[in-house]
């Protein structure tokens, strides 16, 4: 199932997260005191994320606590937004789920593009151990 990481070996996870992925800026709204928040569709994004890295997550039994690469291929419902802000997206997602202990340590996105998938929106992600 597309909710379930498949382990391509000791140092590397690959799973799906299924959906129209989100930046996290994207028509971002500001608090009374000035403060940036996420925007509608990154908060409604990141919850239909959550639920299923929830599985990967507990397949893991503990963040990743290594500097890994992260190759992700963002099959968006449309050809918008830019890569940083897909990125930090993701990079957020994983974090707050517990697949990464902290997403800084997230040291590259080698292999990473924008790619469009109308009718099957989705990240395919592959993280694999930075020796």
């Amino acid at each position: 199932s597309a909710r379930k990481a498949r382990a391509q070996s000791m140092n590397s996870s690959y799973f799906v997260v299924p959906g129209a992925p989100r930046t996290k800026k994207n028509h971002g709204w500001r608090t009374k005191q000035g403060a940036q928040m996420p925007s509608h569709a990154f908060a409604e994004w990141n919850r239909s994320a959550q639920f299923d890295l929830a599985p990967i997550a507990r397949s893991l039994n503990k963040p990743l606590a290594v500097p890994v690469n992260c190759r992700a291929l963002f099959y968006r419902d449309a050809l918008r937004g830019d890569a940083v802000g897909y990125y930090q997206a993701l990079a957020d997602a994983l974090e707050e789920a517990g697949i990464v202990e902290n997403d800084r340590l997230i040291v590259s996105w080698d292999g990473s593009r924008l790619l469009k998938d109308a009718d099957n929106p989705r990240i395919e992600v592959t993280l694999e151990a930075v020796e």
